[in-house]
């Protein structure tokens, strides 16, 4: 059916217009429903990444707080007795052993921080980083604590000021530990599933509130052009 338009108009094809308003509308439905499907799949990613890295983040604490332990073990004997210092370069190597191997793994979880992307967005992009940040500077510790260990064999005269340098390692290396301890990985994950929400939620929304409205619309002038009785 149409109706007569303004003089010189073509007539307004209105069951054209019905049909179109409800095909919007259910185009519009069906992208809003992936949107909250992608919705779920990014939070499922974002929830399996945590459970992931959840285990490497004990361990890695546990770690740096074991080689913070031995550093100060290693001032004190240092300023304490001479006598002991091949026993504090055994222990400074082994925890320098450590580190080498921790490092792998932070970068690892980088990388997998990293990769997690949604819509364009990395929301785990800065936890990446701080990753990134703590394997670099343990890296640094570690050629320093194989320094100092030297340094201990070669000259016993210097003990005093490595036991400063130690002591020094060893607040850093709690520092570190610290930070990976004080809830980053929680912190992180929540900011990554509200991120995600925000994103995905706005998307959803802004194409279910026009289709809704289109489809009504639609379905209503479809009804009225079926009620309305044929012209003669």
């Amino acid at each position: 059916m149409t109706t007569p338009g303004p003089a010189g108009l073509r007539p307004l094809p209105l069951e054209t217009i019905g049909r179109l308003l409800v095909g919007y509308g259910v185009v519009g439905v069906v992208a809003a429903t992936l949107g909250a499907l992608l919705l779920v799949i990014g939070l499922a990613r974002v929830n399996g990444l945590a459970d992931r890295v959840g285990g490497d983040f004990g361990g890695v604490t546990a770690v740096l707080d074991r080689t913070a332990t031995v550093l100060d073990s290693a001032a004190t004997t240092a300023r304490g007795f001479g006598s002991t210092v091949d026993n504090s370069t055994s222990a400074l190597t082994t925890a320098a052993g450590d580190l080498r191997a921790i490092v792998p793994r932070l970068r690892d979880l980088e990388t997998q921080a990293n990769a997690v992307s949604v819509l364009g967005s990395q929301p785990l992009a800065p936890l990446g980083g701080l990753f990134g940040q703590i394997a670099g500077q343990l890296a640094d510790l570690d050629s320093r604590l194989d320094s100092v260990a030297t340094s201990l064999t070669a000259n016993r005269s210097t003990l005093d000021a490595n036991a400063a340098s130690l002591a020094e390692l060893a607040t850093e290396t709690r520092t570190l530990s610290t930070r990976l301890g004080a809830g980053a990985l929680s912190a992180a994950i929540d900011d990554a599933r509200w991120l995600i929400v925000a994103l995905l939620g706005v998307a959803a929304v802004g194409a279910l509130v026009p289709a809704v409205g289109a489809l009504a619309a639609g379905l209503w002038l479809r009804r009225w052009l079926r009620g309305e009785p044929t012209s003669p």
